[in-house]
């Protein structure tokens, strides 16, 4: 194991990642632990997978807008995830928008950590 595969072990991170069409593209063993989703079952579906169903609509006009206009770089709160259990649960996270060399949105970044919390709570 890597010392960056061993340090996300460690610390629980998950690391998600999607394409601009918001279909997951990457999913690790923290994804796996925090979430209950086998990366078998979440690569290749829409990231609604982990968006609780109240918050879709928002999720996906905030989405959408970032793809356009990928100006949030980095962007720190605590989200709430669907589990694979169906329960709602709060993460702290982070999320990026990833680009191009011309700044043209390519993807977005997703961290979440099930340690200590950000302070920011977007959704209430």
């Amino acid at each position: 194991m890597s010392t960056s595969q061993e340090w996300h072990a460690e610390f629980g991170q998950a690391v998600v990642v999607a394409d601009t069409g918001g279909v997951i593209t990457h999913w690790n063993a923290g994804s796996e632990r925090l979430f209950g989703h086998a990366a078998a079952g979440a690569l290749g579906r829409r990231v609604d997978l982990i968006v609780p169903e109240r918050l879709r609509e928002a999720h996906w006009a905030g989405f959408d807008r970032a793809m356009r206009e990928p100006r949030v770089r980095d962007l720190a709160a605590d989200l709430p995830v669907l589990c694979a259990d169906g329960e709602e649960r709060t993460f702290a996270g982070r999320l990026m928008v990833l680009c191009d060399g011309l700044g043209v949105a390519i993807g977005a970044l997703a961290l979440y950590t099930d340690r200590g919390s950000t302070g920011v709570h977007p959704f209430g």
